[in-house]
This record gives structure tokens, C-alpha cells and sequence, in this order.
């Protein structure tokens, strides 16, 4: 612990924060405060001096408020500097653990985003705004939380009903109403959380009476609900979004909280706690003041330029201070630390931003500077009169549109971005609805490669284990190869048993098949005749475990080869292209695994049974009311359902992968067992041509031709090998073989496993080449496109 005097010089002074200049002297008190936050300047005033990031303890302070000029004072108030007491800093977010400021620009708009621009004040607050005027008041009628970071309400108002979304997602959280029709998805394993029944209890009943936010310039919405429309509300539901840090808290009319999605102890933050029982406290402002402080543009210049400057020196000595991490040799006592770097000139337009005001982005600086003409990463100081003058310009109409709720939803589809304020060339009929279909991409990503991953880890263990039970039973089946030798030995000793001496350890005899003495071990504690019977029972025993491990030599390749097939599906799903049939593809082959004990059935699937048996006795009470068929035709109608569904050309979330081939003949390749196994038994017909690369795991590949219709030209059948070749492990090969057959000539093996098939025919070998598939193609475009 480091214990500093302060002041160090006479010539310096501590300039404090306006609401504790009146402070005079606080000695002999222990605080702590983050060196970046403390700032001398010098007397006169000059250019403040940053000390640094770490930690300090002050044990004696006798602080002495400089006299500054007014537009000095005015930007001073931006440089981050604390409040010198004892139970507030503007630092307490870092001490607190809670996020906040702006979110993350950038991100795209598009299939698979990697980086997604986050929910700022300015949106949270039109979503609020559009809440309010369109579902205030409404009657709370169910409350679901389809997964573990959402809780969706039912509302009913006398023009409708709808679901909201309240998300406290890290990136994609929100509070949003969604689609007309569209309902949360049920059967989750989140729905037994108890986050979910509280609120339930709670809310269920009630009316949204107001839609509020509590905390100036902060991303906190307030859902006020009482039991009658213009009562003061019994309940409070704050969203408050913060990137990794965003939380959900139901709190009663007293401020006491009842429920939240994460709760924070004294372990974890010593300013906040967010605990059952507690009063619900606002989360606390990061450095910088309301935008509304700079009254005039000098001030608001002047803010900016010193904010920039002071986040360009924190950065200077971050990055010093890890360098002299990096070249401080281990079991060495560290060197003197450095003396604290003055404060650069100049630094990035955009980090001013968002070190001098609450409530700013960076995408909103992205959007004012666009506006005004400005490179958001220019330095302060280059800016001309002009340009400062466009860009203040731009800050002011932000501040009045906010003031006065004129939002217009946009988008701009190729950079993957969105505003509030219609300065981008997609409409949108709301925001609510604008993100719902931004950030619903990223919730169909992420489960998509969840998902994935598990099973690609399940089925790389199961792999593992059963390789090396192939390994085990092939060495047992080579020591069981020296059963003729053991046999052989024994032979040795029965004939020569009036050679052996009793008590011998060895003895010499003739080979009769070479002729050539041999030397045989015996046990001399045991008669001849003993160690020849051990030696017989001991052949016996070899004998017998050959008939024994073949089977399950051969039953475990199969199992190699079945789980090799699986591994080579799910390389074909790795990435969502935002077709459902992948999100589909992977529930089957999790089905599969559970159904072949290769892992454990998911936490959701007794819900997702209860589900199903709901509506399967809702489809037989409506079947038994209209006069349904009977059992006996149900085998046969399920076989062709699954026929159609792999058949019908991508439109089931089911449905295999459809081509069309340059004579345009359609092409289906099967996404995972279950569908090559409907694709080969069920789909094709006796005409169809059947294609699968030799001697690996892949996909089965049909190309449907017509009975009586023209047949497929080599070009077509070289476009269907080529499909074959790329859905299999010879992905990255140049060229593999692939065998070409009839569907007459496809059969299913009585209990084999799912996808495996005998081909009793082949028609011919072609060579496939899987760069130049169709499926090539359009990977090769959507990497680009990302």
C-alpha cells in the first residue's frame, strides 16, 4: 500500500469537483480512488498531469481548490476527476462492477453478424417512447421466459395483444414489443427458472400504467404497473441495459426488490448491491456530465478538446505501464515506476465523446459526424470553425429530437447498422420492429452455434472411445493369432514326454515339421503333463476369443463409421446461413445422439415431450372429431410425411438441400442421417440417380429423374458428384471418387444405423471435384460477403 501527502509540492494544487469545492480539508481519512482520476493542476493553471490507472490509498489530503477561468472550469468539470469523500467517485463503476456509457458500434447487418452495434440511450429511449404511446395502458395477461435471458409479457389493450420483449442480453438486450402473430418460443428449459414464476405471480393481472426512465442520460427503462389504469403502481420492472452487466429487477411500490435476473452481494461490488430485500438503487454514473452542461459551443469545444486529450493520455499510460509489465524479468524486483506522463495534446474525436458526456455512443458519434461531415477519429485541435460549428449543430437537433420523441427507425443493411433519428437509407415501420429483426439474427447465431459445439464435442468424445475399443479388440485379435503356436508347443511336450525329466526347467527337442532342436520353458514344480494341459486350455482360450472379438471388432468400425458420418454432417451445419432447415438439421442429430446414448437428453426435453404430447392428443381429439383414419395407416402416413418433407425443396424447416442442376433437374443432399436416410428409402425411385463419395463419410445425394422423361447429361451428373464430394471429408480435397447408382439398387440393412445403406449396384464412377460445387460457390460469396 502506497501512502501519499498531499499536496507533494506547495506549487501544486487539487482542483475538486464542483459539488465538493466548498470542501477545505479532509486529513487523517483513509480513501481510495483510481490514480487516472486524480489530477493536479498547477498554480498557475496549466496543463493537468495524469498519474496513472492504479490504485492508490490517500491517508492525508488537504485539498486546496484552485481558482480557474470559467471556460477552464467548464472543461475541467469533463477531465474525470473525482469527488474527494467518502462514498462517491466517478470511478465507482469499476469499483461497483456495473457497465455503462455507450455501446459498441459497427457490427452487420446480415445473416451471421460477428460484431453488432448495442442498444444506446438514444434507442432505449425511442423504444420507451413507442411502449408508451402505443401499449399504455395494457393488461398483463401471461408472462413466459423462453430463454435465460428474456422474459416475454403478454399485453392486451382494447386494440389488440402482443408480446413484449424485455432482453438483458449482453449484447442484444432490449425491450421491444414483437412481430404481430409472433409468439416466444415455448418448451425451454429457462421456463423453470424462478425468475420467471415471480414475475409471473407478480405481474399476471396487472396493467402497464407507465413506461419510464428513471436515470437521466442512462440506459434504465422503467415498467410501472398498478391494478388499474392512472393508479400509482404496487410493481416495478427496471430493464437496465449495460452490455455485460445488463440486469432485470422487479422491485414493489416501496423500492424493495423482489426478484432479478443477476444479484450482486458485497463480494462482488462494494458501492451497488442488487439483492432480494434491498431497496433498488439506480446504477451509477460513469465519468462525464449530462450533455445539456455545455451551454454555449466554446464550452462545448472546449469540453471536447481536453476530454479527447485526457482519454489519449490514460491510453499513453496504459500502454506504457503494460510494456513495463512485459519487460520486467521474473524473480526480479520491479524498476522505479516511471514519473507520470503529461497529458498529450490531441487524442480522438470520438473518445472525447464519450469520456465528456452520459448518455453518448459510439455509433451515435458515428452518426452525428457523418452529418456534419466529420472522421469521428480526427483530433480535436485539426478541426476547423466550420466543422466545429456543423458538428454542434447536429449535437443540439440530437438533444431536441430527444426531447420531443421524433424517432424514425432505419437501417443500412450492407454495414450492419441502425439509427433511431432516420439517417440511414432502410425504413423501418418502427424501431421496436427494426430490432426485433436485427437482433433476432443473433439469437438464431448463437443458439445455432451453441448447439453445434455441443454436439461437435459429443461426438468427438464418442469417437475417441470407440477408436480405441477398435485398437483394443484388434490387438486381442492379434495375441489370438498364437493359438496355433501355444497348440503347437503343447504337441512338443506331449510327444516328447519320456525325453522330460521330472523337475526340469527346460528341455531339448526336435521340431518335427523343421527338424530343428527347439528349446522348450517348463515349470519345474509342475509334471510335463501338467504344463501341456496348461498350455492346451490356454490355445482353447484363444481359440474362443477370436469368435468373440470379431463381432465386436466389427461392431465397433460400424460405430466409428456412423459417428464419422454424424461429424461429417455437422461440418455441413457449422455456420447458419438463416435457413430454419439448419436449425432443424441440428435439433435431429441431437435427437439422434440421445437416441444412441451418446449423450444426455437436453434440460428442455421434458418440456418439449409435454409439448409434443399436447399437441399430438390435440391432433387426435380434431382427428377422432373429424372422422379420422385409424392406427393402422399411421406407420405408412408418418413414412410419407417425412418422404414430403425431405422432398419438398427447402420450404420445411426440415427439408433437405436443394439444387438445380444446369439441365434443370433437382438435386437433394441430406443435412444428416435422418434425411439420408428418407432421401435414400423413401424419396428416391427406382429411376432417380444416386451419388455418395467412395470409402468416406458424406452426405447421400439424389438426382431425381423423371420415369419416362429426359435423362441427366454428363454435365448434370458431374454437377450432383461434385455436390457429393463437397458434403463429405474430402471437402478439401482437389478431386475424390464417387460412386454412382440407381435408387432401385439403394437398400437399408436390417438394424443398421441411421444413414447407412448397401448398394448392391453400382452404374459407373465419376470424379468429384468439391471447389467447383455449387455449395463451393455459395460459401465462397457468403465468407466474402462477411
Amino acid at each position: 500500500m502506497k501512502q501519499l501527502v498531499w499536496p507533494p509540492s506547495p506549487s501544486a494544487r487539487i482542483w475538486l469537483a464542483p459539488s465538493v469545492a466548498s470542501a477545505s480539508s479532509l486529513s487523517n481519512t483513509r480513501y481510495r480512488a483510481w490514480k487516472e482520476d486524480w489530477w493536479l493542476i498547477r498554480n498557475p493553471p496549466s496543463t493537468p498531469i495524469a498519474l496513472g490507472r492504479t490504485a492508490t490509498y490517500v491517508t492525508s489530503l488537504t485539498p486546496q481548490p484552485a481558482t480557474l477561468p470559467a471556460n477552464r472550469a467548464a472543461a475541467a468539470s469533463m477531465y474525470g476527476l473525482v469527488e474527494i469523500n467518502a462514498t462517491s467517485s466517478n470511478r465507482s463503476q469499476h469499483i461497483a462492477g456495473q457497465g455503462g456509457g455507450g455501446g459498441n458500434s459497427g457490427g452487420r447487418l446480415v445473416t451471421a453478424p460477428t460484431r453488432l452495434q448495442a442498444v444506446d440511450y438514444s434507442t432505449l429511449a425511442a423504444c420507451c417512447a413507442e411502449l408508451r404511446s402505443g401499449w399504455v395502458p395494457a393488461k398483463v395477461e401471461q408472462v413466459v421466459m423462453p430463454d435465460k435471458t428474456s422474459l416475454c409479457l403478454r399485453l392486451r389493450t382494447p386494440g389488440g395483444q402482443g408480446w413484449l420483449r424485455i432482453s438483458w442480453h449482453p449484447t442484444a438486450g432490449r425491450v421491444t414489443m414483437m412481430a404481430p402473430g409472433s409468439v416466444p418460443e415455448r418448451g425451454n428449459a429457462s421456463e423453470l427458472y424462478s425468475l420467471g414464476e415471480q414475475v409471473r405471480e407478480a405481474l399476471c393481472g396487472l396493467v402497464l400504467v407507465d413506461v419510464g426512465m428513471p436515470a437521466p442520460w442512462e440506459r434504465v427503462a422503467d415498467l410501472q404497473f398498478g391494478v388499474r389504469p392512472g393508479e400509482s403502481p404496487t410493481h416495478h420492472l427496471y430493464c437496465e441495459v449495460m452490455a455485460r452487466y445488463s440486469n432485470v429487477i422487479l422491485s414493489g411500490a416501496d423500492g424493495g426488490v423482489l426478484a432479478a435476473a443477476y444479484q450482486v452481494g458485497g463480494m462482488m461490488s462494494s458501492y451497488r448491491q442488487v439483492q432480494v430485500g434491498r431497496t433498488y438503487s439506480l446504477p451509477p454514473q460513469l465519468y462525464g456530465v449530462p450533455p445539456t452542461a455545455a451551454a454555449s459551443l466554446e464550452q462545448w469545444r472546449d469540453t471536447l478538446v481536453g476530454a479527447a486529450a485526457l482519454a489519449a493520455a490514460s491510453a499513453a499510460a496504459r500502454q506504457q505501464q503494460q510494456k513495463q509489465l512485459k519487460t520486467n524479468a521474473p524473480g526480479k524486483p520491479p524498476p522505479p515506476p516511471p514519473p507520470p506522463p503529461a497529458l498529450t495534446v490531441g487524442g480522438r474525436l470520438v473518445e472525447g465523446f464519450l469520456r465528456a458526456f452520459h448518455g453518448v455512443s459510439p455509433a451515435l458519434v458515428d452518426e452525428l459526424c457523418g452529418a456534419a461531415g466529420v472522421s469521428p477519429d480526427v483530433s480535436p485541435d485539426s478541426m476547423t470553425p466550420t466543422q466545429w460549428e456543423a458538428l454542434y449543430s447536429h449535437w443540439m437537433t440530437w438533444q431536441e429530437r430527444l426531447r420531443s420523441g421524433k424517432f424514425a427507425a432505419t437501417s443500412d443493411p450492407p454495414t450492419g447498422k441502425y439509427s433511431v433519428f432516420g439517417s440511414l437509407p432502410c425504413r423501418h415501420a418502427s424501431v421496436h420492429e427494426m430490432l426485433e429483426e436485427y437482433y433476432g439474427v443473433l439469437a438464431a447465431v448463437e443458439a445455432h452455434a451453441q448447439l453445434h459445439g455441443r454436439l461437435l464435442a459429443t461426438v468427438a468424445a464418442a469417437l475417441k472411445k470407440a477408436r480405441g475399443k477398435v485398437r483394443a479388440f484388434e490387438q486381442q485379435l492379434t495375441d489370438s493369432g498364437r493359438s496355433e503356436e501355444v497348440q503347437r508347443l503343447a504337441d512338443l511336450i506331449t510327444a516328447n514326454l519320456y525325453r522330460i525329466s521330472a523337475g526340469s526347467a527346460t528341455t531339448v527337442v526336435e521340431d518335427w515339421e523343421t527338424g530343428q532342436p527347439v528349446t522348450l520353458e517348463l515349470d519345474p514344480t509342475k509334471p510335463p503333463v501338467a504344463t501341456a494341459e496348461m498350455l492346451y486350455r490356454k490355445a482353447r482360450k484363444l481359440r474362443r476369443a477370436v469368435d468373440a472379438v470379431q463381432p465386436l471388432l466389427d461392431e465397433a468400425r460400424a460405430e466409428v463409421a456412423y459417428l464419422e458420418d454424424v461429424e461429417v454432417g455437422l461440418a455441413g451445419l457449422k455456420l447458419w446461413t438463416g435457413d430454419a432447415a439448419d436449425a432443424a438439421a441440428l435439433r435431429e442429430v441431437q435427437d439422434e445422439l440421445v437416441a444412441g446414448k451418446y449423450m444426455k437428453p437436453p434440460p428442455d426435453a421434458a418440456l418439449a415431450q409435454k409439448t409434443a404430447a399436447r399437441a399430438s392428443k390435440a391432433a387426435a381429439r380434431a382427428a377422432s372429431k373429424g372422422g379420422g383414419g385409424s392406427k393402422k395407416g399411421t406407420k405408412g402416413a408418418a413414412a410419407e410425411a417425412a418422404a414430403a418433407i425431405a422432398a419438398d425443396g427447402g420450404q420445411n424447416t426440415a427439408s433437405a438441400r436443394r439444387y438445380l442442376s444446369p439441365g434443370g433437374f433437382t438435386v437433394l443432399v441430406g443435412r444428416n442421417n435422418k434425411q439420408n436416410d428418407v432421401l435414400s428409402t423413401q424419396v428416391a425411385q427406382d429411376d432417380d440417380l444416386w451419388f455418395h463419395v467412395r470409402g468416406m463419410p458424406g452426405s447421400h445425394t439424389l438426382l431425381r429423374v423423371s420415369r419416362g422423361g429426359p435423362e441427366p447429361t454428363d454435365v448434370d451428373v458431374q454437377f450432383a458428384a461434385d455436390l457429393a464430394a463437397f458434403f463429405s471429408r474430402a471437402r478439401d480435397s482437389l478431386k475424390v471418387d464417387v460412386i454412382v447408382s440407381r435408387g432401385a439398387w439403394v437398400r437399408k440393412p436390417r438394424g443398421a444405423k441411421p444413414g447407412a445403406v448397401m448398394v448392391t449396384k453400382e452404374l459407373k464412377n465419376a470424379v468429384g471435384r468439391p471447389g467447383n460445387s455449387a455449395a463451393a460457390t455459395n460459401a465462397a460469396s457468403s465468407e466474402g460477403r462477411q
